[in-house]
């Protein structure tokens, strides 16, 4: 006959030293996991950023244009887009001149920049503020023009340039700008086309042999893709002159014949290098 043998629990300070040591095991995955999330965010930036942009550059190189249908940043009256970000409003102004529009307009279509997706100034209902733009998302709202019509043009140009035809809100800091390009110094006009890089713009490419997939969403602590435009946004050198207090019916602005494109910038206004940075930053 077998004896079972005497069965006893765990005394209470076994349990304290128990319940201590999960406690600390605790702590110590809080701590390795902590900044988990704004790494990522902080590395699909940066890789986001420069994928955007060198996929625009190899569609250039391959088709010998840009892509098309790009989203308007302001609305058929020529009003910035209220769902935009404050971060995104602080570096962009509207451009309306009539002049101004056509010299920028000819310049774009020059590269292959023909048609914009033009959306309400404010949210439909329903739709993200991501798809605002694309026709199927808000049938009816939503429309296609001609660059040539449009009534309206977002840019960036430098601080304290206040007579620069056609515009409201503040110009953008120099500092800011000559980041993008050195050539662009700080005693020089230079006026910078920004357009959204959006739904309907990477659709364009489909049919090339190198089509370029939906547009990524960038998101961040100041950016909200559910209340928010979250495009990335490409930027075309359109104008220059030699004094920033000139207007660009002055014929020391000389419009470019062909718009260059600059790069790919995230919603804040910051480029490959600086979200490159960030990221590296967020890891240590």
């Amino acid at each position: 006959m077998m004896l079972k043998a005497k069965q006893k629990g765990f005394t209470l300070l076994e349990l304290l030293v128990v319940i201590t040591l999960l406690a600390i095991l605790s702590v110590g995955a809080l701590v390795a996991y902590d900044g988990l999330t704004e790494k990522a965010q902080a590395s699909a930036t940066a890789n986001n950023t420069g994928a955007v942009d060198r996929a625009i550059r190899q569609y250039r190189v391959i088709a010998a244009e840009y892509p098309d249908q790009w989203d308007n940043l302001v609305n058929g009256a020529g009003v910035s887009l209220t769902y935009m970000a404050p971060e995104t409003l602080e570096i962009l102004s509207p451009l309306t001149d009539g002049g101004a529009l056509a010299s920028a307009a000819a310049a774009l279509e020059a590269v292959g920049v023909e048609e914009l997706q033009e959306a309400s100034a404010t949210l439909v209902a329903g739709v993200v503020p991501n798809l605002q733009h694309n026709e199927g998302a808000t049938s009816g709202v939503s429309v296609e023009i001609n660059v040539a019509s449009a009534t309206g043009l977002a840019y960036l140009t430098y601080e304290g340039q206040t007579t620069l035809a056609g515009t409201s809100g503040t110009a953008t800091d120099s500092n800011r700008i000559n980041k993008f390009n050195d050539n662009f110094e700080t005693d020089e006009t230079n006026v910078l086309i920004a357009l959204g890089f959006g739904h309907d713009a990477a659709h364009s490419t489909a049919d090339s042999k190198v089509g370029i997939q939906t547009a990524p969403t960038y998101t961040s602590a100041k950016i909200n893709p559910a209340v928010n435009y979250a495009r990335y946004i490409g930027l075309f050198h359109v104008a220059e002159g030699a004094s920033p207090a000139l207007a660009p019916t002055n014929a020391a602005i000389e419009w470019h014949e062909k718009a260059h494109f600059v790069g790919i910038i995230d919603p804040e206004g910051n480029g490959i290098d600086d979200n490159i940075a960030e990221a590296i930053s967020a890891e240590n």
